[in-house]
């Protein structure tokens, strides 16, 4: 008698990204966008403000805690790295598509 597989639920994206908001050196900005390629692109950084080198992070809710350890670890090699920002509600993502006219 043959066994059926049993079904997996589908796979659901969040609906939302989380976002943090660091400060470092500006020449370490270049640096953080590396680590983030090497960690399998945990975070999309976005420079929120060139003169005073503010990144904005943003990454899925279920990678909050590696996030944090790798702003840990970066602290550890960047030593002016700071979390300047944590906002508490979620980022929405888009819904839709855009439409072309």
């Amino acid at each position: 008698m043959k066994r059926r597989r049993r079904r997996q639920p589908p796979y659901r994206p969040a609906t939302a990204s989380a976002r943090l908001y660091v400060r470092l050196d500006a020449r370490h900005v270049a640096l953080l966008k590396f680590l983030l390629e090497a960690e399998d692109n945990l975070a999309l950084p976005t420079v929120v403000d060139r003169f005073a080198a503010v990144v904005r992070l943003a990454y899925a809710p279920q990678a909050a805690a590696r996030v944090e350890g790798f702003v840990r670890d970066l602290t550890a090699m960047c030593p002016e790295a700071t979390v300047c920002l944590r906002p508490n509600s979620p980022f929405p993502l888009p819904t839709g598509r855009a439409s072309s006219t």
